[in-house]
């Protein structure tokens, strides 16, 4: 059962009033999606309403025939592929499904097609256009190879958009030699150019911004561009001398291709689809680009390490920028040292040629700064031992007041990060709104008012009848637009893109990832005890104000004690 839970406001009166302007309710507008994919994340909307997003899981995956195909088990079950659909090509939803599993399962085996399958879109004057960043079409597949991840993250007024792409992989013949040799014939593997790249979209064209340590390839990433072109990210600087020597001696192109080999060692270092935590191949600084009108960088500025290594502290260490501000203000996180001299990850920013702390990093294990406004309000994510538990809560600090808090949300112990700010102060991101003993609990997107101290689930805010539950909030621009991803049941499609249908020809159902974006208007928050099953059912007020009253009290508490 889902829930759309009333409004907590929880430093006001706790009794809604439809004069209250807070309580403006929103209308949810699906973002046009692409057919040829089966789930769409948000990541952005600049202050035109443009929105800009992320697609994967696509229909019919294109395969290399290789052999290896007709062997392929993925989680102990064999793909089953016929010897028809081997000489074709084409294959039934179950092989799809499973080959492309399979393929998954042995992302570090380089014997073996990628998958990425991550593409970038921007929806604008009511069209989605699909963005191919930096992907190849292969005349094999009759397709772009569908083999790297491609992200951009954020777009600002002008319509420049940055983000990160990895290499496509390419096929190549390649000939083992030396004692341990395994084969004396050619076998084909997979390779790529580089790790990863920033990346500039711009009128329809793709710019890369280099990395300042280029041994190896070297890699760069962007997570923000401000309305006057900076734009945040980070470089690789350096590697440590324990990896480069590791490096020398087993990547001498015997066994495969020296950029296959050094790829496969950074392999195990990649985060997960959708992490800001950098690879650790390199050490990385952070970096803040700054664009001319066209798209061309006319200056750039690398920022220091949150701590200057001494001569036991040989890895390679990191910090980013997440976000920057028209000052050139910027946050992020990255190393730091605890007074037990172990290394945290602990948010920072980027002010006057310096890097800085703000976080106590004996008090909170670790911390990531999302975004900041031109008003210098920082939101991200701390989190802190609670109840025997590591537990995630949002935070926001004043660079100029020194001002720090961590609102409570949906009860006193639920999770949540912030995502986004807008100059008027109002904060997204997603909590947990589940009250149970279960170790994953299902979120909802909030909107927190920083100023009237405000907390609202935007389920609550949207009609009875939406079909559409909020789950993640990516963006807010200064118009109060909410860029968010919502859970949506569906017709289920197969691996091929059809309908899937039970044994009576019925469609089955499922819920999809989709793009909503939120337009505010006028009225009052709509009361949903009188619809009968609506799609998202709201808790009664009562429990509302007494989860209210015991938040205030929770929240009086836990400042005295921290």
């Amino acid at each position: 059962m889902k829930y759309k839970l009333l409004t907590i406001s929880i430093l006001s009166s706790v009794f809604l009033s439809g004069h209250n302007a807070s309580a403006a309710t929103y209308e949810v507008t699906e973002i046009a999606p692409l057919e040829k994919y089966r789930q769409h994340f948000a990541m952005d909307v600049n202050n035109n309403g443009e929105v800009l997003g992320v697609v994967r899981d696509s229909f019919n995956f294109p395969f290399y025939l290789e052999d290896y195909i007709t062997n392929l088990t993925a989680g102990g079950v064999s793909c089953d592929v016929s010897d028809e659909e081997f000489s074709s090509g084409n294959f039934d939803s179950f092989s799809i499904a499973c080959i492309r599993s399979a393929l998954t399962a042995n992302a570090t085996n380089a014997a073996y097609q990628k998958i990425g399958d991550n593409k970038s879109f921007i929806h604008r004057s009511g069209t989605t256009e699909l963005v191919n960043l930096i992907d190849e079409f292969d005349s094999e597949l009759n397709s772009i190879t569908n083999s790297n991840i491609e992200h951009l993250r954020s777009i600002n007024s002008q319509g420049i958009a940055v983000g990160r792409a990895t290499a496509p992989f390419k096929p190549i013949m390649f000939t083992q030699t030396g004692e341990n040799a395994t084969s004396s014939d050619e076998i084909r593997i997979w390779q790529r150019e580089f790790g990863e790249r920033a990346i500039v979209y711009i009128n329809g064209e793709v710019r890369t911004l280099e990395p300042e340590f280029t041994t190896y390839g070297g890699e760069t990433d962007a997570f923000d561009i401000s309305e006057n072109g900076y734009v945040a990210g980070r470089t690789s600087v350096a590697m440590s001398q324990a990896l480069i020597d590791d490096i020398e001696e087993d990547c001498v192109g015997e066994l495969s291709p020296v950029d296959v080999c050094i790829w496969r060692k950074g392999e195990l270092r990649i985060p997960r689809i959708g992490s800001t935590r950098p690879t650790k191949l390199y050490g990385s600084q952070p970096i803040i680009w700054k664009l001319d009108a066209d798209g061309n960088v006319e200056s750039k500025q690398i920022f220091d390490l949150a701590f200057t290594p001494n001569s036991e502290q040989t890895e390679n260490y990191y910090a980013l920028a997440t976000a920057v501000n028209d000052s050139g203000v910027a946050a992020g996180y990255g190393d730091v040292v605890r007074d037990d001299d172990l290394i945290a990850t602990q948010a920072l920013y980027y002010q006057d040629n310096e890097t800085k702390t703000f976080i106590d990093s004996n008090e909170y294990r670790q911390s990531f700064a999302a975004d900041i406004n031109n008003s210098g309000v920082i939101v991200g994510t701390v989190q802190k031992f609670f109840d025997r538990v590591f537990n995630d809560e949002f935070f926001i600090y004043n660079i100029n007041t020194g001002e720090f808090e961590t609102p409570n949300t949906f009860y006193e112990t639920a999770e949540s990060n912030a995502n986004a700010i807008n100059d008027a102060g109002k904060v997204v991101g997603e909590a947990e709104y589940e009250v149970t003993t279960d170790s994953t609990r299902r979120k909802h997107g909030f909107l927190y008012d920083s100023v009237t101290k405000e907390f609202f689930d935007l389920n609550a805010l949207t009609e009875c009848a939406s079909p559409y539950e909020i789950v993640e909030t990516r963006a807010i621009n200064n118009s109060d637009q909410i860029l968010a991803t919502a859970l949506k049941l569906v017709d289920r499609r197969d691996s091929k893109g059809d309908i899937a249908t039970d044994d009576d020809g019925n469609p089955r159902k499922e819920e999809v990832a989709v793009t909503v974006l939120l337009n505010p208007i006028a009225g009052e928050i709509d009361d949903c005890t009188e619809v009968e099953d609506p799609p998202i059912e709201r808790k009664g007020s009562s429990n509302s104000i007494a989860l209210t009253l015991s938040l205030l009290f929770l929240a009086v508490f836990r400042r005295r004690i921290f």
